[in-house]
C-alpha cells in the first residue's frame, strides 16, 4: 500500500497538522512532514476526524435489495465519512441465527466499503415471543454484540430481562426500539396540535418513554448494559439523565432528522417525512440538541432507512415509515450542533466515532487520529454549503427529507485502513 500525506488538515477542529498514512496505520502526526513516496492531499482549511461509526443502519440485504444492498449501503456510508455500521436486523429473513448474520457479515467482507458489524435479533423473526440465538451469534465469525428488534419494541417485560441477562455474560448490549405497541395502534405522526388540526392518529411521547423508564430499571435490576434507539423527546431525555444519574448502565442514540426537523413539516402530507419515531415538536428538538451537547445523549445514529420509489411516493397512510441518512448525517450535525455553537468537532468525533465505537465494541473504529492507529479516517470541508440532491446519492434509494435544502459540510475523502475509498467527493 502506497503512502499518503494529508497536509495542514485540522485534527478534531485543531491547529493545522500533517497526518502521514503509511500502509492501514497513521504512521506519524506533526508539522512540517516529509511527503517524500506519498500522494499528497492538501487538506489546509478541512477538518480531519477520525471514520465515523453508525450503530444503527438498515442495509436491507437479504431480502429487500430493492431498497438497498451491503454495497450500494456502504458506498453511501463512505460518501458520509462512515468506516463502519451497524446493519440492522429486520432483513427478510431475519438476522435471528448465526448463519444469517455470518451472510451480512460475509458480504461485508466481499463488497463493503466500509467495515459492516451485523445487530442480532433479540427474538425469533422479530416477534417478541422466543429468545433469539444470541449466544450463537456472539460465538459466530460475526461476533454480534449488538441485538435489537428495531422496527419492533421488545415489549414483554420478561423477554426483555430475559435478554439483558443473556447478553451480560458477554459483554453485549440489547438496543431497543422503544415502542408501546398498544399505545401506537393506528399512529401516523406525533400526538399534539398537528396530529389534531390534521386528523392523523397521534403517536403519544409516552409510549416511547414507558418503555424506556422500563428498561432502565431492567437494566439496573439485572446489572447489564441497556442501549435506546432513536430516542426522540423531551420526557426521554429526562429519563436517561436521571438513570445515569442512578449509575444505570445507559446509553442512547438520536438521529440527525430529531434534531433539525419537527412535525410541522407533516403539514405538507410528503410523506418523506414519515418516520419511526415520528417528527416531534420545536420543544423536543431543542431538548435532543442540549442533551446531546452535555452527554445525556451519548450518540448521533442515523437509522438510514431506505425505501423504494414506490413505497414512499403514495398517500400518508399507506406510505412507508424512515428516511436514508448516511450520506448527509454529519452535514445536519454541523448545522444543527456545531454552527449553533453546542459542539465543537472534538465532541463531533465522540458523538459520531470515539462513542459509538465503543458501545458496539467496533475494534479498529473510533480510535485517535495518532501514530500507530489503523487509519480509518474523515476529511471534511466545513466551509462548503450546497443544496442536497438524491440524484448524486450512492444509496439505492432516494427518500430523503432534504432534497433541495442547504446544509453545510461536505465530505471529501474517506479512508479505511488507508485505502481511500473516497477521493475528492468521489468513490473509488
Amino acid at each position: 500500500m502506497s503512502k499518503t500525506l494529508i497536509r495542514g488538515a485540522k485534527v478534531l477542529g485543531g491547529d493545522p497538522q500533517d497526518v502521514l498514512i503509511d500502509g492501514g496505520t497513521v504512521a506519524a502526526v506533526g508539522t512540517g512532514l516529509s511527503a517524500e513516496g506519498a500522494e499528497v492531499v492538501e487538506a489546509a482549511g478541512k477538518v480531519l476526524l477520525p471514520g465515523l461509526v453508525d450503530l444503527h443502519t438498515h442495509l436491507r440485504e437479504p431480502g429487500r435489495e430493492d431498497s438497498e444492498t451491503v454495497l450500494t449501503g456502504t458506498r453511501a456510508a463512505a460518501s458520509g465519512g462512515y468506516t463502519a455500521v451497524f446493519a440492522m436486523a429486520n432483513t427478510f429473513p431475519v438476522a435471528d441465527t448465526a448463519g444469517v448474520v455470518e451472510q451480512v457479515w460475509r458480504l461485508g467482507k466481499e463488497h463493503g466499503y466500509c467495515d459492516v458489524r451485523p445487530v442480532g435479533a433479540v427474538t425469533v423473526g422479530l416477534e417478541g415471543s422466543t429468545l433469539a440465538e444470541l449466544g450463537a451469534m456472539h460465538e459466530s465469525a460475526a461476533g454480534v454484540t449488538v441485538f435489537s428488534d428495531d422496527g419492533k419494541c421488545v415489549h414483554d417485560a420478561v423477554i426483555m430481562r430475559r435478554a439483558l441477562e443473556y447478553v451480560k455474560a458477554f459483554g453485549g448490549v440489547v438496543a431497543q426500539h422503544a415502542q408501546e405497541p398498544r399505545l401506537t395502534e393506528g399512529a401516523q405522526m406525533n400526538e399534539g396540535v398537528v396530529s389534531a388540526e390534521l386528523g392523523l392518529g397521534g403517536w403519544p411521547a409516552v409510549a416511547e418513554e414507558s418503555i424506556i423508564a422500563r428498561d432502565v430499571l431492567l437494566a439496573e435490576h439485572v446489572g447489564s448494559r441497556v442501549h435506546i434507539c432513536h430516542l426522540s423527546t423531551a420526557g426521554s431525555v429526562e429519563i436517561v439523565r436521571w438513570a445515569k444519574s442512578r449509575g444505570i448502565d445507559v446509553t442512547a442514540e438520536v438521529t440527525p432528522h430529531h434534531l433539525l426537523l419537527t412535525d410541522e413539516l407533516v403539514r405538507s402530507y410528503n410523506p418523506v417525512y414519515k418516520v419511526n419515531p415520528p417528527l416531534r415538536t420545536e420543544r423536543d428538538v431543542m431538548a435532543l440538541r442540549e442533551a446531546l451537547a452535555d452527554g445525556t445523549i451519548d450518540i448521533v445514529a442515523t437509522d438510514h432507512a431506505p425505501h423504494p420509489h414506490e413505497d414512499k411516493d403514495c398517500e400518508w397512510a399507506a406510505a412507508a415509515m424512515g428516511m436514508v441518512g448516511l450520506e448527509t448525517a454529519l452535514s445536519v450535525v454541523q448545522e444543527t450542533m456545531v454552527d449553533t455553537g453546542l459542539l465543537d468537532w472534538a465532541g463531533v468525533a465522540d458523538r459520531m466515532s470515539f462513542t459509538p465505537a465503543r458501545i458496539g465494541r467496533a475494534e479498529g473504529h473510533g480510535r485517535p487520529v495518532s501514530a500507530g492507529e489503523p487509519a480509518n479516517l474523515t476529511l471534511v470541508d466545513t466551509a462548503y454549503r450546497g443544496s442536497v440532491d438524491p440524484a448524486g446519492f450512492a444509496s439505492r434509494s432516494r427518500n430523503t427529507p432534504y432534497e433541495g435544502r442547504e446544509l453545510p459540510g461536505r465530505v471529501t475523502h474517506t479512508w479505511l485502513r488507508g485505502t481511500a475509498t473516497l477521493i475528492d467527493g468521489k468513490l473509488t
